[in-house]
């Protein structure tokens, strides 16, 4: 029997990553109760009242994407923040992002294609949700009311959004929260940390490698292609990531790799917190601030407000160095150095059957990275809980106030 087969499959770890990366727990919820009422205030002292216009809109894959549009009910034209949602979630997950209302931005969430309400079947962590993200985009520009568009990402949702800002210079800014470095090395931490128990060293970079191939056939993307610092380096979007202490699932040094890589203002903040905690409200603060300085502000005396942001102007973007290109995910054995049996590990030359291509180098060194000193977290010790705990929903508590005089207004709308 394959060894590598036995031990990834022996102990459900192989599935349970491959699932995590693209069929995880599906949201659920009733967009009638879940996603508040229709007219509503943030509370009870707030004389502006808002609603919520459900939409949908179709991917360039022809896929039905469903969206929410929260705006005040006069129409006033305001800059938009679109809000993409992580690897489990669903637009249900930007109710985090309602106190934006009161600033004067409407707010566009939408379930990417696989997730919550959407069709499609996968989701691919940033490699198609970007058409996704292009989609809304494009309905958005076209809608008088929207004066600039900003984004809001959180985990694959941040991943998709700095591969589609740095592409798409119309966009004012993004906020990221805890996206990860490459895909490749958050599987290879998944697999060091959920499977360090059972695999040998020696073959984590052949099980990555399986794993990639398994992905690239059921979901048909390549996991080297969702390479974030890559897309970093070509981004002048100005960004503010920031990143949970306490994240277990992606640890926070992936995104102080990010930072270190963005091209254009970027401002980076460790916070307190998990992977799926609410936010804190310095955190809100910090986002207040930073949507403020590019959606409403724009220019000081004619010149870019890029100079107000701290650390802005004296960081210098760390060169990329790119991954030797993957080609055909089906064919690219030459790639993979690391396939010699006789060094496998396990049970000598005969045990291990592997046609995986991959990247020969250890997986700890992505595009050359030197590290991040003191911030680096250990990636190979038993996992503080279960595998199946990082498909939890993003804890998000329901900030609106509902009247029940607003029926009124709701029937007449």
């Amino acid at each position: 029997m394959n060894t590598i087969r036995y031990l990834v499959s022996g102990k459900g770890i192989f599935n349970s990553i491959c699932d995590l990366i693209i069929r995880p727990q599906r949201a659920v919820y009733d967009p009638r109760t879940d996603l508040g009422p229709t007219i509503f205030r943030l509370d009870a002292d707030d004389p502006q009242r808002y609603k919520r216009t459900d939409l949908t809109i179709e991917n360039m894959r022809g896929l039905t994407l469903q969206c929410s549009w929260f705006r005040t009910l006069s129409n006033e034209k305001q800059p938009c923040i679109v809000y993409i949602h992580g690897n489990c979630g669903s637009r249900y997950d930007a109710l985090e992002a309602l106190f934006l209302l009161k600033e004067g931005y409407s707010l566009f969430c939408f379930d990417a294609a696989g997730s919550g309400l959407s069709d499609g079947e996968y989701i691919s962590l940033g490699f198609y949700e970007r058409q996704d993200l292009a989609a809304v985009v494009d309905y958005l520009e076209d809608q008088e009311e929207v004066d600039g568009i900003g984004l809001w990402g959180r985990s694959m949702g941040a991943v998709t959004s700095i591969m589609y800002a740095s592409k798409d210079n119309s966009i004012k800014c993004i906020v990221c929260d805890s996206p990860f470095s490459t895909l490749r090395s958050l599987v290879n931490d998944l697999v060091k940390q959920h499977g360090s128990k059972r695999f040998p060293s020696s073959l984590i970079n052949k099980i990555v490698n399986r794993m990639r191939k398994r992905i690239a056939a059921r979901a048909a993307f390549n996991i080297d292609d969702l390479d974030t610092l890559k897309y970093a380096s070509e981004c002048t979007v100005p960004a503010f990531i920031f990143h949970g202490r306490e994240d277990d699932f992606v640890f926070p040094r992936n995104s102080i790799d990010v930072s270190n890589y963005f091209m254009g203002p970027c401002l980076h903040h460790l916070v307190d917190g998990g992977h799926n905690d609410e936010r804190g409200e310095d955190v809100r603060n910090t986002i207040k601030g930073f949507f403020s300085l590019y959606l409403v502000l724009k220019r000081e005396n004619g010149r870019p407000v890029a100079h107000l942001m701290q650390d802005a102007t004296n960081r210098v973007p760390r060169e990329y160095i790119p991954r030797v290109d993957s080609g055909d995910v089906s064919s690219s054995p030459e790639r993979d150095g690391d396939d010699n049996d006789n060094n496998s590990g396990v049970g000598g030359s005969g045990d291990v059957s592997v046609d995986d291509g991959g990247n020969s180098s250890n997986s700890d060194e992505v595009h050359g990275l030197e590290g991040s000193g003191d911030e680096e977290e250990p990636i190979d010790e038993a996992p503080s809980r279960p595998l199946s705990a990082s498909l939890a929903p993003v804890r998000v508590t329901k900030p609106w106030f509902y009247d029940p005089n607003d029926l009124l207004l709701e029937r007449k709308d």
